[in-house]
């Protein structure tokens, strides 16, 4: 992706054309791609905050495609064909539901702004709204967006181009782009004095019996005088080594140690191999100077900060880390790509800064297979932001976003939760593990003290059979994201993870040793795991997509504490880890949706007392309008929908607390109404019977499947009546058995408040039975009469905490 600058018979960034001796230049757009290696299609575009108009100039003379894919394939997509015929140029909306010639879509959204050809290239400009609203059509947001394009040599047989195009044969493809993205502009700073220093790589040898290297070298930086600010990085890669350069990252060493200096025709060192000289390791310590990623192009800095390079603490070595991915294992391959950076020595008003947030990178993070949207979250604790902002005695300012997940991520989300309202920095809802592409923001974003930040990754693992694991591995997994703020503080990762106790404790392991020599847990009970690695022991779990959401559900919510890794410079005293009681979370706004009257609301936020309607999955809604999917508490005048609770009207699907003078129906929860509380429901008053899925049902009528506190049976997801309690039941006189509580009988896991006779295992939680409880939840407020061993707890804590030692020390 570049920026389109046009001069007088001047080519640059491909942005020019010439049409029978005539230079012909887009210099009223503001991106540009070349869309195929031949450099046969260039788009060109531009928008605001409504509309976005391209123009396509393609070598050929009949027709042109351009669509907007969801995943890269046809089916879904939104298409725009468009030619030019006798001098007249034509442009149909299509959309494609399979790889087949697409319809016209009735609804023709795609405008036609102007269009010509001559002898080698068709040249047409069209526009379209960010979001029609046609259920057709994509749209058009931040998200990575998968550009379909193809041309043929022909135009369509008939002139309205109803009957579709001729099929396009080889000339198509995909590519994957940001289309709403903020390019800076480089005019800005045409009057500073600026200089370039290269560090590339010399000519590494690609390992290829490995599909991943991660590649090492120290570099001198200039002898500078005075500090000056680097206000560009611009990726050199080796030719045609585009396909195996990953990423880099530039650490500053430690002015105070000696770093061993290679000759200069040496190559580097494995990043993780005994032969990297040991004096490299602190450089991790270091500030990051730099960070780029596959597909991210030049990075360009706003014209009011800069990094700092040259100043009086500073070393003069850096060292650079290079990712190399080579996953058909290709032999031969020589490499000397790296990154150029260019500098000023016309001091800019801000030091900038790289912090990296996330999930710790450890095996410990679990991905189960066969899994369509497996979700981890990683955050930075209050207190290790604080600490660094009362240093700095500032807040910082947040200007560039950079995601980094591996192959199986799909979406990420970064988060700042303030004054309890949480909103989004950046998200992208269509991530490419390929164009991990620094976005750069409109609007900066201001991190005060109190101040939380959060990264969520969702991942697909529908086509791995088999856990994938945290790890630097292309086939392993990250969650990370590398922010670029100013003013720079002594803050370089601050990485979380859920504790080790909640992943062993659901895979069945009750007590482990540690080999403390490459940190591996050996699993001591129960006896049926003893000869099982930690690894075995997570494949030997049933993955089923209901039980992966249940993992991540118990990862981020269950009762033992993440950890922050408050990872600092050498600059820095403030280096630890932090306990945290919970996962951080905010209130989140709702998203007004243009396409229907009401708002649009995100899954699992919550809205109060407001006087209009409260939307999905809303809370607590005492609006004068209904209250809709998957809100609670909802005391709205009108009806109350699936979600909702204590609405004056019927309370639907999933509601919980429902007061309406209507029926409570499924998912209810606490229905006070005159009708039944029917499947899901809990807490139901009602006079009819409270049915599957109710809790606490105080009808007249049984309390079915669910059901709770019913003067019927409870049965499963029952507590409280006098048959027994089954799945997911609480208060029931029977036993209480998966996601019970309170009951006589076991609490299994998912339970609850078990008061039963039995244990309460993995996820259950305040057992009180007189057998013991295992790993995953807290012993509770009834006596345990059986011999719970301390070791199911203490094992897997002491794991816990020599991983964090080991995450604070390690390079």
């Amino acid at each position: 992706m570049g920026k389109v600058f046009c001069g007088s018979f001047i080519l640059v960034l491909a942005a020019v054309f010439v049409f029978f001796g005539q230079v012909v230049c887009a210099d009223d757009f503001t991106h540009q791609e070349v869309l195929d290696e031949e450099g046969k299609f260039h788009l060109f575009w531009k928008f605001d905050d409504e509309k976005i108009e391209f123009e396509a100039q393609v070598q050929t003379t009949g027709w042109v495609g351009l669509g907007l894919s969801p995943n890269g394939g046809m089916p879904g997509s939104d298409i725009a064909i468009g030619w030019v015929k006798d001098g007249t140029a034509h442009l149909t909306d299509r959309y494609a539901e399979e790889k087949a010639k697409p319809p016209v879509d009735e609804s023709q959204d795609w405008e036609l702004v102007s269009g010509y050809e001559n002898g080698t290239h068709t040249v047409l400009r069209f526009n379209r709204k960010l979001t029609t609203c046609d259920v057709r059509d994509r749209v058009i947001n931040g998200d990575t967006m998968r550009v379909l394009w193809a041309w043929h040599d022909d135009d369509p047989e008939d002139e309205s181009g109803v009957g579709g195009p001729p099929y396009h044969g080889a000339n198509r493809g995909i590519r994957s782009t940001v289309l709403l993205s903020n390019i800076i502009d480089t005019a800005d700073s045409a009057g500073e004095l600026k200089y370039t220093f290269d560090l590339t790589m010399k000519n590494v040898s690609i390992p290829a019996d490995q599909d991943t290297t991660y590649w090492c070298r120290v570099f001198e930086l200039p002898n500078l005088a005075s500090k000056h600010h680097v206000i560009k990085l611009e990726p050199i890669i080796t030719h045609g080594n585009e396909g195996v350069v990953h990423h880099f990252l530039v650490y500053r060493c430690d002015k105070h140690r000696d770093v061993t200096i290679l000759p200069e025709e040496h190559p580097g060192h494995d990043c993780r191999s005994p032969n990297m000289p040991l004096d490299w390791g602190p450089c991790y310590e270091g500030t990051l100077l730099a960070a780029w990623a596959v597909g991210g192009g030049t990075i360009v800095v706003p014209d009011h900060a800069g990094f700092p390079m040259g100043e009086e603490d500073d070393s003069s070595f850096v060292l650079m880390e290079l990712h190399y991915d080579n996953p058909q294992l290709a032999s031969g391959i020589y490499d000397s790509s790296g990154l150029r950076l260019t500098y000023t020595s016309e001091l800019r008003n801000n030091d900038m800064g790289v912090l990296g947030v996330g999930l710790a990178v450890t095996k410990y993070h679990v991905i189960p297979p066969h899994t369509e949207a497996f979700v981890s979250v990683g955050f930075c604790n209050t207190d290790c932001l604080d600490a660094h902002l009362e240093e700095l005695g500032q807040p910082i300012q947040i200007v560039g976003v950079t995601f980094h997940s591996h192959l199986l991520g799909v979406k990420m989300n970064a988060r700042l939760i303030h004054e309890g309202v949480e909103t989004d920095i950046a998200r992208d809802d269509n991530y490419d593990f390929n164009l991990q592409f620094t976005r750069m923001m409109k609007e900066e974003i201001t991190v005060y003290p109190g101040d939380t930040l959060l990264v969520e990754c969702t991942y697909n693992s529908m086509n791995r059979d088999q856990v994938t694991y945290g790890g630097y591995a292309t086939t392993d997994e990250m969650c990370e994201v590398f922010f670029q703020y100013y003013p720079k503080f002594h803050l370089s990762f601050c990485d979380s993870s859920p504790s080790l106790f909640t992943t062993l404790g659901f895979a069945g392991i009750r007590d482990v040793d540690i080999d403390y020599g490459n940190l591996e847990v050996n699993i001591t009970a129960p006896a049926n795991m003893v000869h099982m690695s930690y690894e075995q022991a997570m494949e030997a779990v049933q993955w089923t997509d209901q039980m992966a959401e249940t993992f991540s559900q118990t990862l981020l919510y269950g009762f033992f504490p993440h950890h922050t890794r408050c990872k600092a410079t050498h600059q820095s005293d403030f280096n630890t880890v932090i306990w945290d009681l919970s996962l951080p979370r905010g209130f989140r706004v709702p998203q007004e949706d243009v396409c229907s009257e009401g708002t649009a609301q995100e899954p699992g936020t919550g809205l109060d007392s407001g006087s209009g309607p409260a939307t999905t999955e809303a809370a607590d809604g005492g609006g004068l309008g209904p209250t809709t999917t998957g809100t609670e508490d909802g005391g709205g005048s009108g009806p109350a929908t699936p979600g909702a609770g204590d609405g004056s009207g019927l309370a639907t699907s999933e509601a919980e607390d429902g007061g309406g003078s209507g029926p409570a129906t499924p998912g209810a929860g606490d229905g006070g109404g005159s009708g039944p509380v029917t499947p899901g429901a809990g807490d139901g008053g009602g006079s009819g019977p409270v049915n599957p899925g109710a809790g606490d049902g105080g009808g007249s009528g049984p309390a079915t499947p669910g059901a709770g506190d019913g003067s019927g049976p409870a049965t499963p997801g029952a507590g409280g009546g006098s048959g027994p309690a089954t799945p997911g039941a609480g208060d029931g006189s029977g036993p209480a058995t998966p996601g019970a509580g309170d009951g006589s009988g076991p609490a299994t896991p998912g339970a609850g408040a078990g008061g039963g006779s039995g244990p309460v295992t993995p996820e259950s939680g305040e057992g009180g039975g007189s057998r013991p409880p295992t790993p995953g939840r807290t012993v509770g407020s009834g006596s345990s009469s059986g011999a719970w061993r301390p070791g199911a707890y203490a094992a897997p804590l002491i794991v816990t905490c020599v991983m964090l030692v080991y995450n604070v020390m390690k390079p």
